[in-house]
């Protein structure tokens, strides 16, 4: 996530190196029209950047800083959500978020390891029922060593706004919660998915969220975050 125009600093992502990200043009396509950049209002006016993915008809997935900010008086006041975007093109609309979710180890302890959350849309707008969504896994520690991970979404450092750019590497550290890899990223990106390809589809494994010096990472997609997110699924299916 970052600050229109100035960078959220204490959710630093990085550019390890050389930047190797590649803007992704396609956005109409599966699953790059799954992705959605999100304009946020906090409650004290302030306006953010982030990125979410469609994980259901009317579900966007994104980091918990997103949707709860601890410094900006808590739950955004209202989010716009824009997938496909690129640039000043919105090929697929826009809608303001209905309801926000998120866990109270982030609300209330803001928790690294939970910070994740959830846009609920407006009925009228089941974005993923006409672009799709992607599929989310529960993986075993070797199974997320060795496969090529994805993270794509929309980085404030990179012009036109709201292009979506993407990079491409491995895992480089694994532990019961979290996700750590070299991939490129910068604020704005914060929300995006991290991706393999299993048997043959893309699976959301972890939600990106921040960064370091040496590497970025995810919340892992586990068993307690899965249970979340059907909750919340099954909210969006009343």
């Amino acid at each position: 996530m970052t600050r229109t125009p100035l960078a959220a600093q204490q959710w630093r992502e990085v550019v390890i190196g050389h930047d190797d990200r590649r803007q992704v043009h396609r956005t109409t396509a599966f699953p790059w029209r799954c992705i959605c950049a999100l304009r946020i209002t906090a409650q004290d006016g302030s306006v953010w950047s982030g990125t979410g993915w469609l994980a259901g008809p009317r579900l966007v997935i994104t980091a918990g800083h997103c949707v709860y900010l601890h410094g900006q008086g808590g739950w955004a006041h209202e989010i716009e959500v824009i997938p496909g975007a690129n640039g000043t093109s919105r090929p697929f609309g826009s809608c303001l978020s209905e309801d926000l979710f998120s866990v109270s180890a982030w609300t209330s302890r803001q928790m690294r390891t939970h910070d994740y959350g959830a846009v609920l849309l407006p009925e009228e707008m089941p974005y993923g029922a006409e672009l799709g969504y992607f599929s989310v896994g529960v993986l075993a520690d070797h199974e997320l060593a060795n496969p090529l991970l994805t993270v794509a979404g929309y980085p404030a450092d990179k012009e036109p706004p709201f292009s979506l750019w993407s990079h491409v590497r491995r895992v480089i550290d694994v532990t019961s919660e979290t996700l750590a890899y070299d991939v490129d990223t910068a604020g704005g990106q914060s929300g995006a998915p991290a991706w393999i390809e299993w048997k043959t589809e893309p699976v959301v494994v972890g939600i990106h969220t921040n960064g370091s010096a040496t590497n970025n990472s995810a919340t892992r997609i586990t068993n307690s975050v899965m249970a979340s997110m059907d909750l919340w699924l099954q909210e969006a299916r009343r």
